[in-house]
């Protein structure tokens, strides 16, 4: 068997000396995530995009889940991740919300628990309303910026089925 075929698939964490950060390396994705961390979650920005339901089954691989968004601090802390990535003027990435149980009903995926917290674009139409949405479920975390700064990001609802980059996080406690 040849060397690259049993690397293949093997995640590295290599730990950074001066900050909270580290990167991870996929022998069988395109390489290279970011990842960095902070006082609750570790969080990794995957190097290519998915729809919802994939991006949800590759964090769960990861041993993680989409990330929540519970509160202003925490959207800065995901904001800032983003922008220490190469994809920070994408302007579009998954979060683990969407209300795929019961129309207008949003919850976190991974904790099944309500939005307490939300950011909703007011540009958009409102989440919470019209069945002309049927096919938009799941919760993306937009920049409306377009210089592409943390400050703009800003929740809408599209289809789950669309594809764009995500954010995964484990919290730290978690081995």
């Amino acid at each position: 068997m040849a060397p690259s075929s049993i690397l293949k698939g093997i995640v590295l964490v290599l730990p950074s000396v001066f900050a909270c950060a580290v990167s991870i390396v996929t022998m069988d994705k395109e390489a290279m995530a970011t990842h960095e961390c902070d006082a609750d979650t570790a969080m990794v920005v995957p190097n290519f995009k998915a729809n919802w339901f994939k991006a949800t089954e590759y964090c769960h691989y990861l041993g993680r889940n989409l990330v929540m968004v519970g509160s202003p601090e925490k959207q800065a802390v995901v904001a800032k991740v983003i922008e220490a990535t190469d994809k920070a003027g994408d302007n579009s990435f998954w979060i683990g919300g969407s209300d795929l149980a019961e129309l207008g009903n949003f919850h976190w995926h991974s904790m099944g628990t309500r939005f307490v917290w939300h950011n909703w674009n007011e540009l958009s139409d409102s989440p919470m309303t019209g069945d002309n949405r049927k096919d938009d479920r799941c919760v993306l975390l937009g920049n409306q910026n377009d210089e592409g700064s943390p400050d703009g990001f800003k929740w809408i609802v599209v289809n789950c089925w669309d594809e764009y980059y995500f954010v995964c996080e484990r919290p730290i406690y978690q081995k």
